[in-house]
This record gives C-alpha cells, structure tokens and sequence, in this order.
C-alpha cells in the first residue's frame, strides 16, 4: 500500500464511521428526512423480518418507530475501492422499556458523489430474555 493509499484508506475509514456517528445521532435528533439522506435512493433495509426497499418504504416504517437512545458500538469496515462492507454493534434503549435491545447492524455502504452512503442494511436484534 503506497502512502496516498493508506491516508485515502484513512479517509474513507473516518467517512464511514462519520456515518455511523450520524445515523445514531440523526435517528433521535434531526429529522427523519436528515436520518433518510444517509442512505443510497434505493438502499434496502431488512428488520423485523421485512425488506424495505427505496427511502419511501423505509420512511413508512421506520418513522413510527419507538424513540430513545441508539448507541452504536464497535465497528469492523473491510473497504474494497468505492464499497465497504462493515459490521457494528449497537444497543437501543427505548423510551419504553419493552422496545430497548441490543444487536449488530451489518451494512454495505457505497462511494457516491456526495459521499459515503448506506446501499444495504441488515439488522440483527438480540432481545434480553425474559427472567425466569
């Protein structure tokens, strides 16, 4: 790897956890429409046993989706030229508690004109079970 690779293997690793950053932040802060612009016009986003395809389906959605906290935890990015394949950690905890849960979110993000974008997104929810 020459010197302007790594610093632009850099970059692009900082871009995407910049992302990241914003997608936790922008879900319970901003506007669902900021949250929106993170992601590919036609990302897919699979949850709850659904694929939602395209920024209309998710928006029907995700946007009635309870509020609280997202942390987003460690992240593995493996990037391969304009596409990066990645891996995080997270913890949800919601203004009820029966919504809170914790689990990976696995991404494939994308070099777009404007940046680094989510084309894909798989959500893994690991519930607490219940005490017996």
């Amino acid at each position: 790897m020459t010197q302007s690779n790594g610093i632009q293997h850099i970059a692009d690793e900082l871009a995407i956890r910049t992302v990241f950053d914003e997608y936790c932040l922008r879900l319970e802060v901003n506007s669902f429409d900021d949250w929106l612009e993170l992601f590919t016009e036609d990302t897919v986003y699979e949850v709850f046993r659904q694929e939602l395809k395209g920024h209309d389906e998710v928006r029907a959605m995700l946007s009635q989706a309870p509020h609280g906290v997202h942390i987003g935890g460690a992240a593995r990015i493996a990037i391969d030229g304009d596409r990066a394949e990645t891996i995080q950690n997270y913890q949800f905890i919601g203004e009820v508690a029966k919504f809170s849960n914790a689990g990976w979110y696995y991404r494939t993000l994308v070099r777009t004109a404007a940046g680094w974008k989510i084309a894909h997104t798989r959500v893994k929810m690991q519930k607490p079970k219940a005490e017996e």
